[in-house]
């Protein structure tokens, strides 16, 4: 049960979910050809039209799976929450649907038995054929994916920079309405920023509480307003960081976080970010 509570990553790329049902439906098309299981190898009339037929269900059951039902169901597919166990529900779900088309393709070309009796054939032989390989492939991969991002947080960990210096180094936050008087503060009362639309809130420390303000800025006006100081680097599309308040750096199959001092949430990393940014 621990295992598929696990984080996993999230399909979420449009190029690779096409890529995805693309491949998956020209490697059925392919193996029902080479290796004709289950009487594909039968002599028939327009026998590889009909076997490209199953291939096309794959492509459409992949494609269902992982554009339609994400936008029906949205407070499940939140990447932040995804694990192991929603990854095989969604995976199984994929089988459903495949076996559904499957079963109408076969019906429709042929209409020798009964629907039902044909979707519960092809129900078998999809998970038959599904199943395991689905499995193994999360497994190995969420292992995989936990080691190299272990490793990625072990290294950027090392990279962290050293205390503060003796000197004060100031920060001047402007809002985009210059009658609006700037944020001033000292670069070790900066902790972090997060974007809110067209707002970002900035999180700093008074008398070494953790306040924040929300201001009518860009993240991107902020980044460049702070770009001097190489301490506050921007992790993430939403957030800019001070990489002296950096606590610990963390790792697993879905992604990487940031442990800031006094903040209890952790902050998200994006894969582009290395240890390179520390240096």
């Amino acid at each position: 049960m621990q295992w598929l509570n696990s984080p996993y990553p999230l399909l979420q790329s449009t190029k690779y979910k096409w890529l995805f049902a693309l491949l998956s439906g020209i490697f059925v098309y392919v193996f029902l050809i080479v290796f004709e299981p289950f009487g594909a190898g039968q002599s028939i009339a327009y026998k590889y039209i009909f076997l490209a037929g199953f291939g096309v269900s794959v492509f459409l059951g992949v494609a269902i799976t992982y554009f339609i039902l994400p936008i029906l169901f949205r407070k499940f597919f939140r990447p932040e929450k995804w694990t192991i166990g929603k990854e095989i529900l969604l995976l199984s779900c994929c089988i459903l649907i495949i076996s559904i088309l499957n079963s109408l393709h076969h019906y429709y070309w042929w209409g020798d038995t009964g629907f039902y009796q044909t979707f519960f054939n092809f129900l078998k032989i999809t998970i038959s054929i599904g199943i395991f390989p689905t499995v193994g492939l999360i497994f190995f991969k969420e292992r995989m994916l936990s080691k190299r991002n272990i490793e990625r947080a072990q290294l950027l960990s090392k990279q962290l920079p050293p205390a503060a210096l003796a000197e004060i180094i100031r920060v001047q936050i402007q809002e985009e309405s210059v009658k609006a008087s700037p944020i001033v503060l000292s670069l070790s009362e900066f902790v972090y920023a997060q974007s809110e639309g067209n707002y970002v809130m900035i999180y700093h420390l008074e008398d070494s509480v953790l306040v924040y303000k929300l201001i009518r800025l860009s993240l991107k006006q902020l980044e460049t307003q702070l770009e001097y100081l190489s301490q506050i680097k921007r992790c993430h599309r939403s957030y800019l960081i001070n990489t002296q308040h950096i606590t610990s750096i963390d790792g697993n199959a879905r992604s990487l976080t940031i442990q800031l001092d006094k903040v209890t949430t952790p902050i998200p990393v994006s894969r582009s970010f290395s240890k390179a940014d520390f240096s």
